[in-house]
This record gives structure tokens, sequence and C-alpha cells, in this order.
């Protein structure tokens, strides 16, 4: 696991800005760093040493150093793919996983991903062809943006605060793109490939880009998508037995391959089925060092440590439980500082706050992210999954009962997430168009409407508008749902939050079940093998029954959760106030003030997500104002 930098341009970037790009990512690889500068081009990379730990350094080479390599992440199968390359008459200098990408370029060309089984984003300077290539893993698990200069060249990195400089030194800038704004106010993050500025992107997930000089394109060389059952036309229907031993195998063979590792490697466990299962198939292949952590809170609520605990006893495995003790202003600071774009999930302050306590101990952990989008966990798939059945009654008819059935439960409803809550939700997605429904069922922020009447901005598209686009057509109605959260909420949201949060401490997160052969089977099954008897997950909870305990297998799903609403009438209130309820609040200038304020009093939007909108308010209004004092500074050492 790395950060890496580069550029190609007509003519050489100032060296102090890749130092500053460099010195910017320091926390993504602490061990090592690498440079390559070729005329304008230039490769850079912070290493986080985890395979062959002496031989790894990067750049790495061909045999004839004609192709050069700087790569963030991990290839778990390097050892077969270099077994395969060396037959094949390739000399290695190195037993670093990275080195197969160069190889693989130098037979493949930009057909070089496809063999890849990882995460990663890598940069690959052929300088015999004259060609830069920049590719991203299949999920989009490990990031890597990039920005056109004014003379036509190229600059990226694998965070935003390193391709800055990198930008500024060609002549570019920064600029804040309005249509992020109010997308985010509707996700609760920018949605990829774009970014919160103009002109600045990221290779899409599963795709490779190449650049020579002047022209950049893009290919996509892997999509889920073409795998789902509704939309393959042959093959035989597997039976539900099969499918759960199908399942297991290519779960365990997942994680066998991610126990790959020269450094001190856990699991982060929680007392649910997904992590639960990743520890269970770890310990049965693993070395008999493997650790377990667990956060313990003191709210009971949200606490799932005593669950962890016993999982961890019966597995036979050394368990650490990591006290979380968290300031919520502190940790928000540093959240909205360290995550470059506006990102409002509140369990990156969690993610944070863990992944520091667990780099003490370890250099690598396995999770179980993933487990929800791939094998339908989420109760908005058992809610698409119902919806599905009503498509033959009159659209008109079934939005006019929905939306009435839903007023009457909104104000029935307690706890937003009890069952009358989430019934209300439910017949109100079902009254609305299918992106607003997509919106309303995730998370229920802020809608077209509600903009059309609160918008301050410069003049936007709407969410819903850019949602038709992402949502795939020709699919059953879970697959849609699904497909549609792995192409935002995963992509933009989850895959972000534990990139940006685990890297801050310089702690690579492995991720099993986002492993893309267990995805393309679990996905080619019938939707009624992923919620058989309407139970989410019931492939991972069927299939691992007699293995794990009865309180995981049945236990309620849980999140990885704060408690928003009581920080936000505690500890939150002051700074909440201070900066969102302030008159001269930077949120003003893009939302009506009516509005905000009837946010703050507790009287407008009342059906929605509540809690979340006002922390989305209160991370937008830090980081604009963290935007304007960088720029400030930057105008400031310049004028000096």
């Amino acid at each position: 696991m790395c950060g890496i930098v580069g550029s190609w341009t007509p003519r050489p970037l100032d060296p102090q800005s890749r130092d500053r790009a460099l010195g910017s990512i320091v926390h993504r690889g602490p061990d090592d760093e690498g440079r390559l500068v070729c005329g304008g081009v230039f490769l850079g990379i912070r290493r986080l040493a985890v395979i062959d730990l002496e031989g790894g350094r990067q750049p790495l080479f061909n045999e004839t150093r004609s192709c050069a390599v700087v790569m963030n992440g991990e290839i778990y199968n390097y050892r077969e793919l270099a077994t395969s390359l060396k037959s094949a008459g390739h000399e290695f200098s190195s037993d670093s996983d990275t080195e197969v990408a160069v190889h693989l370029y130098e037979d493949h060309g930009e057909d070089m991903a496809k063999p890849l089984r990882g995460m990663f984003a890598l940069a690959i300077w052929d300088r015999r062809r004259r060609r830069l290539l920049l590719a991203r893993d299949r999920f989009g698990k490990k990031p890597l943006y990039y920005a056109r200069t004014p003379d036509g060249g190229l600059v990226f990195a694998s965070e935003l605060k390193a391709l800055r400089p990198l930008l500024e030194s060609a002549g570019g800038r920064f600029e804040l793109r309005p249509q992020a704004i109010s997308d985010y106010l509707s996700l609760g993050s920018v949605p990829q490939p774009e970014t919160v500025f103009e002109g600045v992107g990221m290779v899409p997930a599963g795709h490779v880009m190449t650049f020579d000089g002047q022209k950049l394109e893009s290919r996509r060389y892997w999509s889920l998508d073409d795998f789902r059952a509704t939309r393959r036309s042959t093959g035989r229907r597997i039976g539900y037995g099969e499918a759960l031993e199908r399942t297991r195998e290519l779960v365990r063979e997942s994680v066998k391959i991610r126990l790959r590792s020269d450094v001190p490697l856990g699991v982060f466990l929680s007392g649910g089925v997904d992590s639960s299962i990743i520890a269970h198939e770890a310990s049965a292949v693993g070395d008999g060092n493997l650790q377990t952590f667990t956060i313990g809170v003191d709210d009971p609520r949200y606490d799932e440590s005593d669950v962890a605990r016993r999982t961890a006893q019966s597995l036979g495995l050394r368990h650490t439980v990591l006290p979380l003790q968290v300031t919520p202003c502190e940790t928000l600071l540093e959240l909205v500082r360290h995550y470059d774009q506006p990102f409002s999930d509140p369990s990156a302050i969690p993610s944070l706050a863990v992944s520091q306590l667990a780099r003490q101990h370890v250099t690598v952990v396995l999770n179980g992210d993933g487990g929800d989008e791939i094998f339908a966990g989420y109760r908005r798939h058992l809610a698409a999954h119902l919806a599905g059945s009503l498509e033959s009654l009159p659209r008109g008819w079934v939005h006019g009962l929905a939306g009435g059935v839903a007023a009457v439960l909104g104000r029935m409803a307690g706890r937003r997430r009890s069952r009358i809550g989430f019934a209300a939700r439910w017949f109100r997605g079902l009254s609305l168009e299918p992106s607003a429904r997509y919106l309303a069922w995730t998370a229920d922020k802020l809608q077209e409407a509600d903009k059309k009447a609160a918008w301050c901005g410069p003049p936007v598209r709407s969410t819903e508008e850019w949602l038709d686009r992402v949502r795939p057509a020709g699919l059953g109605a879970l697959d849609t749902q699904a497909a549609t959260d792995i192409r935002v909420n995963m992509l933009s949201g989850l895959l972000v939050k534990m990139d940006m949060a685990t890297m801050a401490y310089s702690l690579e997160a492995r991720s099993p079940l986002l492993d893309h052969r267990l995805a393309e089977f679990v996905v080619s099954l019938p939707a009624v093998h992923r919620l058989r008897g309407w139970r989410l997950k019931s492939l991972l909870r069927d299939g691992w029954r007699d293995r794990l305990s009865d309180e995981v297998i049945g236990g309620k799903k849980r999140g990885f959760e704060i408690p928003l609403e009581s920080w936000l009438d505690g500890a939150l209130r002051e700074p909440l106030m201070d900066t969102v309820g302030s008159d001269s609040a930077r949120v003003r200038n893009y939302l009506d003030g009516s509005l905000i304020d009837g946010l703050l009093e507790g009287g407008a939007l009342s059906d929605r997500n509540r809690p979340t909108l006002l922390y989305s308010l209160l991370v937008l209004e830090l980081w604009l104002r963290e935007f304007e004092s960088t720029a400030a500074m930057k105008e400031s050492r310049q004028a000096a």
C-alpha cells in the first residue's frame, strides 16, 4: 500500500512541487520514497512496505528498463502471475507484487489489468512507445485523481492534496464545482468519477487510461453488471445448496489469498456476520498468529465488543478490544482536513479512531466491507425486491396510494429506524420516480424539489438526472438497487471512507468479500437465492450457520455507528450553531437561509434523515472554510 504521484507535461515541473506532492502523502507510505524523472515525465511514490520489504522499492522496471511502474495497493495473485511470467521468459528483480504489473504490460499492453486480483491504482511509463498508462482496480478501492494542465499535460495523484501542488506548478488551479456541492447535499459525498473541483477527475473504477502526451483515452476493462443474473441468457440454474457450497469455497479462497503479507496482519471483527465469516476463514488457514480487533464504546446501543470477543474466543484467536474515545469536534476537524472533499458519512469518525488504534498492533487488516452490497444486506434491498413485485400495477395508482400511506405512517413513526419508520420510508420511496426513490431509500437528504425551492448557487442539473444515467437498465429490481449501490454509495462512500481512514495512519485494509471472482458468482445467482425466505444476506447466514454462533448468524444488522443525534444536541451543537447557524455561513451561498434555519430548529423536512442532513451541512461549512483558508495562505505566500 502506498501513495503515488506523477506528471507528463511539456516542460518539467518545479522540483519543489514534486517534493510538496510527495510530502503531503507520507502517511500513505512512511517507509520509503522513490522517483523517476525523465524530461517532462515524473513518477513518484511513498511506500508502505508490506510484501518483499527490501526488494520491492519502487519504481520497478522491466528487463530493459524501458518501462517503469509505481503502484498503490496489492495484487494478491502475484505469485501465480509471476510463475506464469517467468515461464514465458520474463526476468524478475524482486519478489514484489508490483513487478508483475510491468511485465504484464509488456505482454498485454492496455489489457494488463485483466489478470490482476487485488486493489490497485498504478501508473506505467513506457519510454519506448512514449505512453503513460493509468489503471484502477475493478471496484475502485484505491483512488487515483488526475487533471489536464493548461499546457496540455497531465498530472495525477492518490490524493487531491498531492495533486494540487503538481497542477499549480503547471499553471492550473483548484476551483470549486457547484454541481458537486449540489450532489453532495443529496448523496452525502461527491460522486465519482467527478470531484469537487472543476476539471479534476478520477480514473473510473475498472478502467485503464492512456496518455500519449496530447490525447487522453479511457477504456473499461470490467463491469460487474455483465455477470448479473438478469443479463445472463444462458447457463445452468444452480440450486441453493450448490450455491452455498460454491460461496463457501470462493470466500475461503478469497480470504486465504489476502493473508499474503510480510508484516503483521489482523482482522477488524465486529459482532456482525460479514467480519465474523472473515475471521472464521482466516483462522482456518492462518498461521496461528492472527489478531482480531474490535472497538469498545460506552453506549450499549452501539457496542458489539462482547459478541466479537466471544466469536474470537470460539475461533481461538488473539483478541484486542480497542477503547474508542472520540472527541467529536477535534476528530471532525481532522476528518475535514484529511478527506480533501466534503464527506458526510458519520462513521468516518470512528473509522479514523479505530485505524489509529489498530496501527499500533498491525500493518494490515482484513475487513467485511462489501458484504452488504454484494450479498444483499440492506433493508432497501428487501424494499426494492418487494417493489419489483408491484411493477405490473398502474404506476399512477401505486404512487398515489403509497404517498397517502407514507403520510399516515410518518405521523405514527417514532424512531426513524423502527419498523414503522422503515415502512413509512418504503411507501414514500414507492410514491417517487426511480432515481428519487433511490435517494429516499439511501441518504434521504435533499431531493430535486427541495433544491428548486432553496438552491442559491449557480445553475446545476438535478442529482436525480445524474442517477438516471448511472442506474443500469435491463436488470431486475434487486439487481438495479444493488448495482446502483455499488456505483454510488459504495464507490464514493464506503470505499473512500475506508481508504482515507486507514491510510491516514499507514494501515492497509483488505476486503475479501469484494473479490471480483466471488462477486461475479454471487450476482449471477437469482434474487431468490440472495434473499431466500426474504432474509438479508441469506447466502452468508445459511452458508456459515453451522460454523458461527446463533447470536452472530441471527443478529440484527448494525452499521459502524456513532450517537450522532446525541452529538448534535451536545458536543457538536455549539460548533453547528456558530458555523452553519451564522448569517455569514458559506453554505448559505448555496442554500436559502430559511431552509437551513428550519433544519436547525427542527421544523423543516421532518420526514428526512435530519441528523445526517445537519451533519452534512456542518461538514460542508467546515470544508468550505478550510478551502478558503488554504487559498488565502497560498495567495499570502505568493505575495510575499
